[in-house]
């Protein structure tokens, strides 16, 4: 899986998900997941179309969330067993690590 890396301005091959979420966690990395079509949440109060995640520890993560190239205020917090349900990069169309 290719990766755009903002903070270096290349390219960078990673092997899948778990790597995505290794270089949160030992690297202090946010990884930006622009999405394919715009999500709403089940009750229709939240929109996004990027996903801005990160870690808090080794396993506690925030996403937060963006709409049309405005952030926005909401996040929300996941332990790293959430992640196998919530964190899903081969929705995005574009990854960037940040």
């Amino acid at each position: 899986m290719k990766i755009y890396d903002s903070v270096k301005k290349e390219e960078v091959e990673i092997s899948g998900t778990e790597d995505l979420i290794r270089l949160m966690e030992e690297g202090g990395r946010q990884v930006d997941l622009y999405l394919k079509e715009k999500k709403s949440d089940e009750d229709g109060y939240l929109s996004w179309d990027v996903e801005h995640w990160s870690s808090i520890d080794k396993k506690r993560f925030i996403r937060c969330y963006s709409l049309e190239g405005r952030t926005l205020s909401e996040s929300t917090g996941h332990n790293i067993y959430d992640l196998k349900n919530d964190f899903k990069p081969e929705e995005a169309e574009k990854i960037e690590l940040s």
